[in-house]
């Protein structure tokens, strides 16, 4: 697979920026994504003390589900749902390298719209699993 064009990625962010006009839209994707991804969901909510409390791990939820979209959006179809051995095979040497050479405009996506060094750590390392259960399909 090839890795997810800018353009993609800008178009999702700006539909996802449209859609939180919407009070409850936040919440929803939150929760499609944990029932989509729920090993991504239980791996992400036991970051609770590095990624700083139940705000950042929602918070770091809200962009995982944006970089499933751009996923969903680049297959034409659903990302199989990342496990727990997709997140430990991509666990493997700097993920955060790993994912800019992998996806760059994904990984620029979470350089510039993540405020703290664990969310983007975290990030990386499920953009890298997404990325590797992606190119399978």
């Amino acid at each position: 697979m090839s890795p997810i064009p800018e353009e993609l990625v800008s178009e999702v962010v700006q539909d996802v920026s449209q859609r939180m006009a919407d009070p409850s839209y936040a919440q929803v994707a939150i929760g499609g994504f944990a029932q989509a991804h729920p090993d991504v969901g239980r791996y992400i909510t036991a970051q609770l003390d590095e990624l700083g409390g139940g705000e950042a791990v929602m918070h770091t939820v809200f962009h995982a589900e944006v970089l499933n979209e751009c996923f969903q959006r680049h297959l034409g179809e659903e990302l199989p749902a990342v496990s727990f051995p997709d997140l430990d095979a991509a666990s493997r040497g700097d993920t955060v390298a790993r994912f800019g050479e992998a996806e760059p405009a994904l990984s620029g996506y979470v350089a510039s719209n993540v405020e703290t060094e664990p969310m983007r750590q975290t990030l990386a390392l499920v953009g890298l699993a997404m990325s590797e259960v992606a190119s399978r399909t």
